[in-house]
């Protein structure tokens, strides 16, 4: 069946709204004003609205009766939560990944990450964040469990717009890069006890930077506009 008119305008939209969260050009709290989206994309109401409720279920928007939609904001608490959940969930994947990894995990991860560095190379950073993507969710899925990749994806998704924090940033993009290498090294080597601590570790530059960002919290001093 060939997707309709409607639902190829509600894919393109929420895209937009992705790619524009990703790169850092949609910050929290900004407002996504709905006649912009029906005039950018010739969209009706119906769409760009069926466009927010996908994007509010995904965790990148928060829709408010009579305010509309506006990119997600976390509190002190949510991003520490979610964090605190990611690291259970790619924990529980790193330790189920046979090792040594089997060769054609090792050949898949190897070419993704060879386009990856080609594309940091060229500065093509969309195409970057793509081939992250790719290349995490081909570890992830070498744990064989279906629902435990579905939930650790769920929460890549909702963290876009913490993440973003080090895509823009050269020095971080570096240190993900050289990150992504030495991860394919302990799966080839069979080191599990490294491989488990380097995929927490990889998580980390990017909520700091992000952090950082926000002027930087601890309990007593926690981010302006967030609970505490």
């Amino acid at each position: 069946m060939k997707p309709t008119r409607n639902s190829q305008g509600v894919t393109e939209i929420v895209a937009f709204v992705k790619q524009n969260i990703i790169f850092g050009r949609m910050r929290p709290r900004e407002r996504l004003i709905e006649e912009d989206l029906t005039s950018q994309f010739g969209a009706s109401r119906h769409v760009v609205r069926a466009a927010m409720v996908e994007l509010e279920q995904m965790g990148l928007v928060t829709r408010r009766p009579n305010k509309g939609a506006t990119v997600r904001d976390f509190s002190v608490a949510e991003v520490e939560q979610i964090y605190d959940t990611r690291a259970l969930l790619q924990t529980e994947a790193a330790r189920r990944i046979p090792m040594p990894a089997a060769p054609g995990l090792i050949d898949e991860l190897e070419r993704v990450h060879a386009d990856y560095c080609a594309a940091h190379d060229a500065g093509n950073l969309q195409r970057v964040c793509a081939l992250n993507n790719q290349f995490h969710r081909t570890i992830w899925d070498a744990c064989g469990n279906g629902s435990l990749v579905g939930l650790i994806d769920r929460l890549w998704t909702e963290t876009l717009g913490i993440r973003c924090y080090g895509i823009g940033d050269p020095a971080l993009l570096r240190l993900a890069r050289a990150e992504h290498g030495e991860m394919i090294a302990l799966l080839r080597k069979g080191d599990r006890a490294a491989f488990v601590d380097l995929s927490i570790r990889h998580m980390q530059p990017s909520l700091e930077a992000y952090k950082r960002a926000h002027g930087g919290w601890n309990a007593a001093n926690p981010p302006e506009g967030s609970a505490a």
